[in-house]
């Protein structure tokens, strides 16, 4: 009775076809994975490996003898016309320095010029058909975004680690600049290679990973916090390079941090000698405003300082102890250490 019931209900049993097995068992559909591929196809062919080689023949105890020093990083091709963005530390007193792009060729690469502030280095180089990198004017990088660094680590080649913004920028004056930082892993041959967002946009230029010193005394690498440069800094001192050869900024020789307790910038540390110094800035004045511009901002007002012209004077408008004052501070050249 049971099997009279089955051949009236599948027609096809009773001529002898085989019973498709979906019948009973319909495949489960696949959900597409999460993958950066399209990221890394983007950017990945644009980042590339750098080897520079430097000559050391200064005399040593115990030997006169030239030693060739060869050194790994990584960069990115920025512009169709050949200019590549690395950092310093990876060319630094460099005899040769050869770039190897993603297609196999290996060039010569001059050097441009570079910024010890930033830790960056421009190069140039002569080929066809160049991949640049992918950059949008306004990126938007937030904590908690993915990102990823394509660099050429310990020579293996090309290798992506993944992470997210840990954080974004710097709070103190005494900081010439933001840093991103992030928990992808970098090692030696990253410096100078691409950090880019989940859409393959260069986010910033990967530049070290955090040090500390152990209990003997020792240096030590923290795993998880590395930094990059962001990008418009970068891109902006690479312009700057190109342009003049050099970088220059405007520094007034004090540090300070945003008021806790209200408007304003509290001057903690005032360099001995330096323009802020001889116009009669003081620790514990607040700045109020640069040139009647409000220094609510530690970050706008740092900008404001660095982008002017050293020799110019700018006005400080500052409260000491209830006491409203006005310093006019000549603008000295920020040098490296100062």
């Amino acid at each position: 009775m049971v099997s009279a019931v089955i051949l009236f209900l599948v027609p096809d049993l009773r001529k002898g076809s085989d019973l498709s097995l979906t019948l009973f068992s319909q495949p489960k559909a696949l959900r597409e994975k999460l993958s950066f591929n399209h990221a890394v196809n983007a950017a990945g062919p644009a980042v590339v490996n750098i080897y520079s080689q430097s000559i050391d023949n200064s005399p040593s105890f115990n030997r006169r003898q030239e030693v060739d020093s060869i050194k790994l990083g990584s960069g990115v091709v920025m512009t169709e016309n050949g200019f590549v963005l690395t950092c310093l530390h990876v060319i630094a007193n460099a005899n040769i320095i050869v770039v190897g792009l993603q297609d196999g060729r290996r060039v010569e690469a001059q050097l441009v010029g570079y910024d010890i502030v930033t830790d960056l280095a421009v190069l140039s180089i002569t080929a066809d058909n160049l991949h640049v990198i992918p950059q949008l004017a306004d990126i938007d990088t937030r904590v908690g975004d993915v990102v990823l660094a394509i660099g050429n680590p310990y020579n293996l080649g090309q290798t992506i680690t993944q992470g997210i913004v840990s954080r974004n920028g710097q709070n103190e004056l005494a900081n010439y600049f933001d840093r991103i930082q992030t928990d992808a892993v970098l090692n030696e041959g990253n410096s100078g290679g691409a950090l880019v967002d989940s859409n393959g946009y260069l986010v910033g230029i990967n530049n070290a990973n955090f040090k500390t010193l152990d209990s003997r005394r020792q240096i030590k690498e923290v795993d998880g916090v590395s930094f990059a440069i962001p990008y418009q800094l970068a891109k902006n001192v690479m312009e700057e390079i190109i342009a003049t050869g050099k970088v220059t900024r405007g520094a007034l020789g004090f540090i300070g941090a945003e008021n806790a307790i209200g408007d304003g910038i509290v001057v903690t540390a005032v360099t001995a000698g330096g323009p802020a110094s001889a116009a009669g800035l003081k620790v514990n004045d607040i700045v109020l405003a640069v040139n009647d511009r409000p220094a609510n901002n530690v970050r706008a007002t740092l900008d404001y300082i660095t982008d002017t012209v050293p020799g110019k004077v700018l006005e400080l408008h500052i409260n000491r102890n209830n006491t409203m004052l006005t310093l006019a501070v000549v603008v000295a050249e920020l040098k490296p250490g100062n």
